[in-house]
């Protein structure tokens, strides 16, 4: 089951946010994903931009706009075991 991630609204709710980028990796990105799989995004924040608690705001609105739950990472505290097979299969979605 694939999620259509080119909805407008994804832009919208970036540049609402301060998300300079925001990319979907994990199953969504690879096409693999099931009904019950998450949408893993990793996000960069523009330099001018703070989240706090608007981080839950953040999921929220992207959740609503994608029908799942969404795992919010930011792309700096990127595990390092992890962070190249991320960023080799990460899709960026919004690039500001």
């Amino acid at each position: 089951m694939t999620v259509d991630l080119r909805d407008s609204r994804i832009a919208e709710v970036c540049r609402r946010y301060g998300v300079a980028e925001l990319s979907v990796f994990g199953s969504v990105a690879r096409g693999d994903d099931t009904d019950e799989s998450d949408v893993d995004l990793l996000y960069v924040l523009a330099p001018d931009s703070a989240l706090g608690f608007e981080i839950v705001d953040l999921r929220d609105d992207l959740e609503k706009i994608v029908g799942r739950r969404v795992d919010l990472v930011p792309k700096s505290r990127l595990k390092w075991v992890i962070r190249d097979r991320v960023l080799a299969e990460a899709r960026v979605l919004y690039a500001a």
